[in-house]
């Protein structure tokens, strides 16, 4: 089987580096800055270099990875759709519901593989934590809440392309961070969240800009010099900006069968790297996650204590990137071998479907957040 890979920053390497623990061939790089793709491709010694995407097409490639901004997702997917290729796509799958919708009927108009790359998914401790939560001995749903928390654009943070609305779209830690958790509290629960009610908070809307990196604007003490790996700013005159986009949510939640939750988003929270947790009570069962000690999952019953379970071989963040890629390449190979689809008989990957359902749950966040916190229902996409 051959991959293809459309953008190469940070994920793409993730992806590259799934691909090859799968034992996938990366047969080409598209970046439309040439010299990008070439420096990928060193790294991954992959044959075919370039800014054209029309290679993307070519009868060798099995299945194209989309690592692109959001904004630049639906093209590509269209053109690809119709050359009949799989793909693999970053989320969010896109930023409109619309648009989301009419990517997944052509999608399956087509019976094309697609997939979104909601790996949380696939850490052995949350498919473990789906099987107890959906078992009639869990008892009724009655709460799910958690964080997803980041310290990555805290001040000083490098101005990237997530800030710039026509690439990222008028959100950022709801659609990068906030659609991951979003995913999860579904794919675990088996329900769907029906209504939400959001604040945002966008805590230092003007920075100074130097050299690509954002500071306060009152900032002089050494609390925010650049830390290592960062440029430190010059001592030109700095540009003034405005963002917009929220640094963290408050979500509050109500899903169809009655149950309440909450959902917290930073970006901005110091000390955390990747921090995301889950914790789901029902009548009879305590349950809860975080992905900083993904291999273990704990659990608890009134008066038993708490009960941990240790996955001692249930792998890392990669890892999670290797086992959806595998169900996907799998169903690949079943459809390719047999003509009929895999993804039924234990092979659940997540698809556009799905993926168009945040989309919509995205847009109603956003909804309540601009509307002073109301609740909002959430539409339907299918």
């Amino acid at each position: 089987m051959k991959a293809a890979i459309l953008g190469t920053g940070t994920i793409a390497h993730t992806h590259a580096a799934a691909l090859r623990s799968s034992g996938i061939d990366i047969q080409a790089v598209v970046n439309r800055h040439l010299s990008k793709a070439q420096a990928f491709g060193e790294t991954w010694q992959v044959p075919v270099i370039t800014q054209d995407p029309s290679v993307l097409l070519a009868d060798e490639i099995d299945c194209v990875h989309i690592c692109t901004p959001p904004t630049l997702h639906a093209p590509m997917i269209r053109m690809l759709l119709e050359k009949g290729k799989a793909l693999i796509c970053e989320k969010p799958l896109t930023l409109t519901t619309d648009e989301a919708r009419d990517l997944v009927a052509l999608a399956e108009s087509r019976d094309s593989i697609c997939a979104v790359n909601f790996n949380v998914r696939y850490h052995d401790a949350c498919q473990k934590a789906r099987e107890i939560v959906q078992a009639p001995d869990f008892g009724n749903m009655l709460l799910i809440h958690g964080t997803y928390l980041q310290e990555f654009h805290a001040l000083p943070a490098p101005l990237d392309w997530r800030y710039q609305p026509e690439l990222a779209g008028s959100m950022r830690a709801v659609t990068e961070i906030g659609s991951h958790w979003l995913d999860l509290a579904q794919h675990l629960s088996g329900q769907r969240i029906q209504a939400v009610a959001a604040v945002f908070g966008c805590f230092r809307p003007e920075r100074q800009l130097k050299e690509g990196l954002m500071t306060s604007p009152s900032t002089t003490s050494a609390s925010e010099e650049a830390p290592q790996g960062l440029p430190i700013p010059s001592e030109e005159t700095p540009q003034i900006i405005r963002v917009d986009s929220e640094d963290a949510a408050c979500v509050h939640l109500r899903f169809e069968n009655g149950a309440i939750g909450s959902m917290v988003l930073s970006e901005v929270s110091q000390g955390r790297m990747n921090h995301l947790t889950m914790e789901i009570t029902g009548t009879r069962r305590n349950l809860w996650w975080n992905s900083e000690a993904p291999g273990k999952l704990h659990q608890a019953e009134k008066g038993s204590g708490i009960q941990t379970e240790v996955m001692a071989f249930g792998g890392g963040f990669t890892d999670s990137f290797t086992r959806l890629f595998q169900e996907v390449y799998a169903d690949l190979r079943a459809r390719k071998h047999t003509g009929v689809s895999s993804r039924s008989k234990g092979h659940p990957y997540p698809t556009f479907r799905e993926a168009s359902r945040i989309v919509a749950l995205s847009n109603a966040i956003e909804t309540s957040a601009s509307e002073a916190g109301k609740w909002v229902t959430v539409h339907e996409t299918f």
